[in-house]
Order: structure tokens, then C-alpha cells, then sequence
């Protein structure tokens, strides 16, 4: 759950259109939390939410509301989970950059919206993704919830769809331990344990994902012909990176034995991510070398 930014962007100085739409967000949050268990929600470092208005203050909504909202929003403030702004894409409305809805696109998630202005309040923002690294730009939709009322059947599908895992890890300690009954198609290296003790949290829900992405297509084409258009921002590495820096991406799997990971999936958050993988390991096995930061490459070192 991303939030969306630009919406608290606004200026408007009608209190009770702001009190009503904090409230009707703060709503939104306590079915969140309750029914779904998520407590946190991602919000930019840059572009933490405060109010533009100017003769009203969080502050003065909180001395104007009863305990009840007091407590949700403090609640909504402390779980929050900041991430560092992704610089390898954009998505944009109309003009407008939502950084919150670049992070929704690119993790199959959604925004979290505030409904001051109209503009917001709409179950699906569209827009484009534009990827500065493949230079290309694509339409995108971005499922966006701004009141309570959503939160219905449909929207518990997609929510199930986004975290089916039943009893699925917490943190990096369990994903390790339970790899093996997680992702019976995949293999890590062993350096990948301690790969993982160097991640902020922040990253934890992606890099889930991200190899649940790869468990899935490794059950479904293993054995095949690798297919990188089946599986979301996957990409090689170029020739010259790989001469250049063969050291930094090589990787030794349990049996000592060594190879030069160029498939990568990308992931965001806290930093600009990578998870590299060999996907010839085995004939039912991808091997996954590496999940962290950028390595270095001809173009960054």
C-alpha cells in the first residue's frame, strides 16, 4: 500500500472538507488494518503527507477530533514505512509525477489516496510508466482506494491475490528458513543468507514477491527455453559489464561451483534493487545468486 502523495499536495483551507476527508482516509486505514493486517503504509521520504492549507494544521484537527481518530491517525504515523524514491521510473497523470503510484505500478499494488480534491477519488488511476533505463514508455493503471466503501469482495480477491501465502514469512530470518518449502524451483546461493541480513524492511513485501514471480514461472516453464518477457522488469546485464566486472557477478552455489549471474529482476524501495539469478541452473531449477543493491556496471560503478 502506497500512498498517494500529490493528494495531500492541495491547497484548500475549508475545514470541514479536510476534516471529512482525513477522517473518510482514516477509515480507509482502520479496515486496512483490522481485516487485512496492514498496518503500515509506504509513504515517500521526500514527500512525507502534511497539509497545504493555510489557516488549518494537522495539529489543530487532531485537537478537534475525538480519541478515536486521534489514535488511528497516530497509529497510521508511526507504522509507516518511508522508502528512498525510485529513480529508475516514473508514473505520471496528467502531467504529475505520483511517486506513490510509481511504486504501485511497479510492485502490482495500489495507492492509498486522501480525497480532498475530486481528481482522487477514482478507482483507477491511469497514467504512464516511463522506464529510464529501457527508455520506453508504457500505459499503466493504478488501483487507488480513498474510501472504505471499496474495501468489498472484489477488492478482498485482489488482496488474497497479493498475499496468499498462508502462515508466509515475516521478515528475512523466516523467508530463509522457510525457502526451501516456499520455493521448492529455486536454489540460492549461500551468500544470499547473508544478503538478506543487509536489507531494510522497507524491501521485505518486494523481494517476496519478486521470488514468488520467479517460484511461480520456474513451476510453470522450467526445463524450457527461458522466457525474461514472462516475468516482470527482467533484464541482462551487457557484455562489457560482464568483462568488466566479472568479479562482482559471480556468484558460488552450495557446491562451490561458480557462475556469472547477468538475469536480473529489479525491485524498488529503499534502494534501487536486484535480485540476479543463472535461470539454466537445472532443467526444473533457477538458481538465485544475488538480492540487493545495484552491482556495478558499465554505466554505474
Amino acid at each position: 500500500m502506497y500512498l498517494n502523495e500529490k493528494a495531500w499536495q492541495v491547497q484548500n483551507d475549508n475545514q470541514h472538507v479536510i476534516s471529512e476527508a482525513i477522517k473518510q482516509f482514516l477509515q480507509v486505514y482502520a479496515v486496512l488494518a483490522k481485516r487485512y493486517h496492514q498496518y503500515s503504509i509506504y509513504v515517500p521520504s521526500k514527500d512525507e503527507p502534511y497539509l497545504r492549507s493555510m489557516t488549518y494544521s494537522i495539529g489543530q484537527w487532531l485537537g478537534g477530533v475525538d480519541k478515536e481518530y486521534q489514535r488511528l491517525y497516530l497509529t497510521f504515523w508511526n507504522k509507516r514505512m518511508i522508502y528512498d524514491i525510485n529513480d529508475e521510473y516514473a508514473f505520471t497523470c496528467n502531467g504529475e509525477e505520483l511517486i506513490g503510484g510509481t511504486e504501485a505500478a511497479l510492485n502490482h499494488s495500489f495507492m492509498v489516496s486522501i480525497g480532498i480534491e475530486e481528481k482522487w477519488k477514482r478507482d483507477i488511476i491511469e497514467g504512464s510508466l516511463y522506464s529510464v533505463i529501457e527508455d520506453k514508455e508504457e500505459k499503466a493503471f493504478v488501483s487507488n482506494v480513498f474510501k472504505k466503501e471499496q474495501l468489498n469482495e472484489q477488492f478482498d480477491q485482489k488482496m488474497q491475490k497479493m498475499f496468499h501465502l498462508a502462515n508466509k514469512p515475516k521478515n528475512y530470518e523466516q523467508l530463509w528458513n522457510m525457502r526451501e518449502r516456499l520455493f521448492p524451483h529455486l536454489e540460492f546461493c549461500p551468500s544470499v543468507q547473508s544478503d538478506l541480513t543487509m536489507m531494510e524492511a522497507v524491501c521485505f513485501e518486494q523481494i517476496l514477491k519478486k521470488l514468488m514471480e520467479l517460484e511461480e514461472y520456474t513451476n510453470r516453464y522450467g526445463g524450457r527455453e527461458f522466457k525474461p518477457e514472462y516475468l516482470s522488469k527482467t533484464t541482462p546485464e551487457s557484455k562489457r559489464t560482464l568483462d568488466e566486472y566479472a568479479g562482482q557477478h559471480t556468484f558460488f552455489d552450495k557446491d562451490k561451483k561458480g557462475h556469472l549471474a547477468s538475469w536480473h529482476m529489479r525491485f524498488t524501495g529503499g534502494i534501487p534493487g536486484r535480485i540476479f539469478f543463472e535461470p539454466k541452473y537445472k532443467d526444473d531449477k533457477i538458481l538465485v545468486c544475488y538480492i540487493g543493491g545495484k552491482l556495478p556496471n558499465a554505466t554505474y560503478k
